[in-house]
């Protein structure tokens, strides 16, 4: 695997970090937090720097790079602590609607995929339930085939961005066959929404006999939970890059901190304690890197070695951000518990992170099955 960035990969990442710096600072992101949870206007920026079609192949309208280049820009967003669904969408649900073998869904995909690309539609999965337990097979979400489509009745829960949604992947079981897969619009269903621990909002959704037509199934009973855990996967991985982003804006702001903060009549940042503080989260940070970019090199591998790649990345990802961000608040002292203070902002969105496509106790379950696999 080349670690070197191209020049383009390079320009890639140079504009998303400066349009964190300029147009997502914390105070509007702290507005953003209290009015509608997220930024319209933002998101329609995202789509115009081609952000949105970055992981949609040309030949559906997209621009077909790599997973390198959504990593990156996934990365700069979480130094931003960005309140919008880009992987929820951008790399979730697009990878689900790309992959959908449904054949009355082709006609669809073509302009849910445009739509995302422009930032006019937001599709996101609704997937787990009370009680599952990140088990992608664990659905009591029934569909039932009718002469004109099919009629879908259940709950789905914590769904991340679901306030600001136009569209729903929802998963259910077709009796007698298994897990399908059907998109449905926002007005099908009844939302309960609510905000998490980071600021950002999800919601609980109810599907009430919910009737759609033929062309609302997205992937075939059989298909549907191995594209589901390839999409997420791959979900899972871009998270481990925006928890990284968060972490290394955490170093950052405490070793500026360490620097100015003075006591005894010096900076902080001399005494020896604290920089051996410092390297310990240093290495945490750089530990993340590394094992992101073997989650990288893993992903279009063997499912378990992608499994075993992606679930070790999410492992690392859960320990090295309670830490980095507990000691970032830590070594701020009084002021990183402070909801006027990014440092604690970042612990939260860390936090929550860690529980988004399954905890690190579900991933390093399925990392030791993984290896079972393999072997």
């Amino acid at each position: 695997m080349d670690f070197n960035l191209t020049d383009e990969q390079q320009m890639l990442r140079e504009s998303a970090s400066r349009f964190v710096r300029e147009q997502y600072g914390f105070e509007a992101r702290r507005k953003w937090t209290a009015d509608a949870g997220w930024s319209s206007e933002r998101w329609g920026q995202y789509a115009e720097m081609g952000w949105l079609s970055l992981s949609i192949p040309e030949e559906m309208g997209g621009l077909g790079c790599s997973f390198v280049e959504t990593a990156l820009v996934a990365e700069e967003l979480g130094r931003g602590m960005v309140l919008e669904p880009f992987i929820g969408c951008a790399v979730l649900a697009a990878r689900l609607a790309e992959r959908g073998d449904a054949p009355g869904f082709a006609a669809r995909r073509e302009a849910l995929l445009a739509g995302i690309a422009d930032g006019s539609a937001i599709a996101l999965l609704a997937h787990s339930e009370p009680g599952s337990r990140f088990e992608l097979d664990a659905v009591a979400t029934q569909a039932r085939e009718t002469p004109g489509g099919w009629v879908i009745d259940g709950t789905k829960m914590m769904v991340p961005g679901a306030p600001g949604a136009t569209h729903f992947i929802v998963s259910a079981n077709v009796q007698g066959q298994g897990v399908a897969l059907f998109l449905l619009h926002r007005e099908a269903v009844v939302l309960q929404s609510y905000a998490l621990i980071d600021g950002t909002r999800a919601a609980d959704i109810e599907l009430h006999s919910v009737a759609v037509g033929k062309d609302a199934l997205l992937a075939n009973p059989g298909s549907a939970l191995p594209l589901l855990e390839e999409a997420m996967d791959r979900a899972a991985l871009a998270q481990v890059a925006e928890g990284l982003g968060c972490m290394e804006a955490v170093l950052a702001l405490t070793a500026e901190y360490l620097k100015t903060r003075q006591q005894f009549g010096q900076p902080i940042g001399k005494f020896q304690a604290l920089q051996h503080r410092m390297s310990e989260m240093f290495v945490e940070v750089q530990e993340t890197r590394s094992i992101l970019l073997r989650g990288i090199a893993h992903l279009e591998g063997e499912p378990a070695a992608r499994k075993q790649a992606v679930s070790a990345a999410k492992v690392m990802l859960g320990t090295a951000g309670r830490f980095v961000g507990g000691q970032g608040i830590q070594l701020h002292g009084g002021i990183g518990v402070t909801d006027e203070y990014q440092v604690g902002h970042y612990y939260k969105r860390l936090l929550a992170l860690e529980k988004i496509y399954g905890d690190s106790d579900w991933h390093l379950d399925r990392f030791i099955a993984a290896q079972r696999e393999a072997a």
